[in-house]
């Protein structure tokens, strides 16, 4: 009679174990998370990860992924990771005022030109001092762990901490260099590829990459973000105006059209990633219940996957002190001296002191994991060379990033109802009243810091409401 209820299929008892085990760590995160972020200053990433090693095959033993998923480990981890960065790099486009990328444009252009070529060289120099590797190989590693995390990042400028000693300026700039410049980590890796698959056509190398690459893939997918958030921004007004759409729905819409932009760039070949962040700019408003749950599921996952005996296989080059001096050079030498050095060329950032706390957050996270497992599954890339590196850096980003918010304070406390005024102020009004739903976003926003502030009020007031407050906007 037992065995009727209670399946004896190794593989059915392992997934409710990971549904109980899951289950239980975002309830119990989610009843004291504002004690773990704000008091104890720890991400959620970095408490994901460490509950991901004491389930997985390290510790517990409760999961073991590589058994789950056989040969479709990095499939699985390549498409997890992608569906993570394409709605946060979508959150991250839609949290921005409606003309902050037109009025931020030069610092943007800076952080995605010249910062960005060089945090990739200068990873690329540490993997060729530290591990030895061939230069095409370093350029290939390095491209993984070029682009900042938006995962991270959002845990990092966003809180009550970020909001009253974080400047709103730097958190914006952190905000939209780390939801741009994870799409544009396609064009680092497929030029290292290219050079690697075509040493003695340089020429031909970099001819293919740039149809290929800069064309098709980083173009088309700015072209697609656009129109396509451009269209689902009017259907969705129209279906509000006329009383077509429901709660439900409203809540679930960006969130669906996050993951129909990245289907549909997947398929035809373009930078999905890129095209959710453009079309997050022409958005305005985001559901943020989803994607928090989201980020702490793909976090443990990668606590439970990360190949933690690779990190000191001496067969493939890899040794633990290599690996720690390596996060070192990486935290310290990737990024604080570029954005200290072009300061005064980054409006955004009024200071060195601001330009030292933007050097220092450009978190390692998602992003690296996604292009890493490209790397893998679509390049052909030996495993064994990229994913201990990638994965023991995003662990240490983890770490550091995640835990070191708290060191810095910019001498500029803020109350929650001075940001979301000067956020206001910043943008430019709409001449109808109409022009955009981030209206509806900042209200929302607003309302639900204000009700979890009043002792007894009800999150679902808030979620009941939104659909009124939304149309009012509209």
């Amino acid at each position: 009679m037992w065995d009727e209820l209670i399946p004896s299929d190794p593989y059915l008892r392992t997934t409710h174990l990971i549904y109980l085990c899951l289950g239980a760590f975002i309830t119990l995160f989610g009843l004291v998370s504002l004690i773990i972020k704000e008091r104890l200053f720890m991400s959620e990433a970095m408490v994901a990860i460490l509950i991901g090693v004491l389930v997985g095959p390290v510790v517990g033993k409760v999961v073991d992924p590589s058994t789950l998923f056989g040969s479709s480990l990095h499939s699985v981890s390549l498409e997890f990771s992608r569906i993570i960065i394409g709605i946060q790099c979508m959150a991250c486009g839609v949290d921005l005022p409606g003309n902050y990328v037109f009025r931020e444009w030069i610092s943007i252009a800076i952080l995605l030109g010249p910062v960005m070529i060089s945090m990739w060289l200068i990873s690329a120099l540490g993997v060729y001092v530290i591990f030895g590797l061939g230069v095409w190989d370093c350029l290939i590693i390095a491209a993984c762990m070029t682009p900042t995390d938006p995962v991270l990042a959002n845990s990092i400028v966003k809180g009550k901490f970020a909001e009253m000693h974080i400047p709103l300026n730097v958190r914006l700039i952190l905000s939209a260099e780390s939801g741009a410049n994870d799409g544009l980590g396609t064009p680092f890796l497929f030029l290292a590829v290219y050079l690697l698959r075509h040493p003695n056509e340089p020429a031909y190398a970099v001819g293919q990459w740039t149809y290929k690459v800069l064309i098709y893939q980083v173009l088309l997918a700015v072209l697609i973000g656009t129109v396509v958030a451009y269209l689902a921004q009017i259907a969705l007004k129209t279906a509000v105006r006329r009383e077509f759409i429901d709660k439900e729905s409203i809540l679930s819409f960006s969130i669906a059209l996050a993951l129909f932009i990245e289907g549909l760039g997947s398929l035809i070949g373009t930078d999905d990633i890129l095209a959710s962040f453009v079309a997050g700019n022409v958005l305005t408003w985001f559901q943020e219940v989803i994607d928090a749950l989201l980020n702490l599921t793909f976090f443990v996952f990668v606590g439970a996957t990360a190949p933690w005996s690779s990190f000191n296989a001496a067969e493939h080059g890899l040794e633990i002190w290599k690996l720690l001096l390596f996060a070192l050079w990486m935290l310290t030498l990737r990024r604080v001296p570029i954005v200290l050095a072009l300061q005064r060329w980054i409006p955004a950032l009024k200071n060195q002191r601001e330009a030292f706390f933007a050097g220092w957050f450009g978190p390692i996270g998602a992003g690296a994991i996604f292009y890493a497992h490209l790397a893998v599954v679509y390049l052909e890339y030996p495993e064994e060379k990229i994913l201990p590196i990638v994965y023991f850096i995003v662990v240490s980003s983890v770490l550091v990033h995640g835990g070191s918010v708290a060191l810095f304070n910019l001498s500029l406390t803020r109350t929650q109802t001075s940001v979301y005024t000067n956020w206001e102020s910043m943008r430019q009004q709409p001449e109808n009243g109409v022009e955009s739903g981030m209206q509806l976003h900042q209200a929302a926003s607003l309302e639900f810091r204000q009700s979890v502030d009043k002792e007894g009020s009800s999150i679902i007031d808030v979620l009941v409401n939104a659909p009124a407050t939304m149309k009012a906007a509209l």
